[in-house]
Formats: C-alpha cells, sequence, structure tokens
C-alpha cells in the first residue's frame, strides 16, 4: 500500500537520523514490479516529493522496471521528474528470458519500442540495468550486443556486479572492466 512503501522510507529516515545521516535517494526496487502497483507507487512518489510530505526532490527517486510497457507509457503521462530504469540485463530476448521469463511477455523489442516512446514525450534520460553474471552475461559478444541496444539518444547502462545466490556468481571485477571499455569505446 502507499502508507507501507512510505513507512519504509520514514522507518530508515529515522534510523540514519541517530547517525546523522539522511535519506537523499529513493529506487523503487526489489519490492515487487512497481508498474503492477502502479496507483500505490505513484500516491507514494506525491508524498514522498512533496514539500510537505517527506520532501525529497523528484530527481532523486527512481523507479526500477522489468519493462511493463503499459506502465511506462501511463508514466510517460505523468507531470514528473521522477527516473526510470529498465532491468535489462541481457542484449538477446535468448538470453533475457532464461534469467527473467517476464521477457516472455515483454520482449526487449517491446520495451525498447516502450522507451522510445517515452524519451520521445517526456525528454527525459532512460537507463538500463545490467547486472554482471559470471559465464552467463558479460562476454565480449554480450557487450557487443548491448551496444546495438543501448546506442539510443537519452539512455546510459548501468553495469551491477551481481549479488551471489544459488548457482550464479558475480563476473570478476576484471570482466566488468572490460565489458565495460567495450560499451564506453561504442559510445555507450
Amino acid at each position: 500500500t502507499t502508507f507501507e512503501i512510505i513507512n519504509q522510507v520514514l522507518f530508515f529516515a529515522r534510523l540514519f537520523k541517530k547517525s546523522k545521516e539522511k535519506v537523499t535517494n529513493i529506487v523503487f526496487m526489489g519490492m515487487g514490479e512497481p508498474f503492477l502497483n502502479y496507483d500505490n507507487v505513484l500516491d507514494a512518489i506525491r508524498v514522498l516529493n512533496d514539500k510537505d510530505g517527506f520532501g525529497l526532490g523528484a530527481r532523486h527517486i527512481s523507479i526500477s522496471t522489468v519493462g511493463i510497457k503499459e506502465g511506462i507509457k501511463k508514466f510517460a503521462g505523468e507531470d514528473l521528474q521522477v527516473n526510470i530504469a529498465i532491468s535489462l540485463h541481457a542484449p538477446t530476448d535468448e538470453l533475457r528470458a532464461k534469467i527473467m521469463p517476464v521477457n516472455k511477455k515483454y520482449n526487449i523489442a517491446s520495451v525498447l519500442k516502450s522507451v522510445d516512446e517515452y524519451i520521445k514525450k517526456t525528454s527525459r534520460r532512460v537507463m538500463f540495468e545490467y547486472v554482471m553474471i559470471k559465464g552467463v552475461n558479460d562476454s565480449e559478444k554480450c557487450a557487443k550486443e548491448l551496444i546495438r541496444i543501448a546506442r539510443r539518444p537519452l539512455c546510459f547502462v548501468n553495469l551491477i556486479s551481481y549479488n551471489p545466490t544459488g548457482v550464479f556468481k558475480a563476473s570478476p571485477a576484471l570482466q566488468i572492466k572490460k565489458f565495460k571499455e567495450i560499451l564506453e569505446k561504442a559510445g555507450v
């Protein structure tokens, strides 16, 4: 609910206050797909952004989505300067479907179409999140395929070291560095 979301922020704001720190950024991620809880997430954002509420600037708030195109389209019509991030994690539908089953419904082409429409309507940047998983999506071939997708106006890539769970392991730091260099050399 809206209240539960705001309560999470208030909990950490109070906790941080003890050490003279404060909440400076909020990312809607890891709590379920934000665009499948659209109304509650947007209501929470409005309270968190409101100068008479929590007072956090909209540009310090981000929504991370797996690419729910209906949510992206609807969000483009909001009068908010909140950031949007797309959990991409693979450069091809075949690989993305293996690590993100949602790709069967929201494939890369449909997500990219939604992103392009969002950018056209809002002129706001979009981040592609790419979790680096050792031996899965961290090859030179994957980097080159990612360039094809990510080299578009107002888009950038955030490479994230995988938090090891189960059978997967994080890509080594050197591999992430090489992957990043390939992207940067191509202007991504």
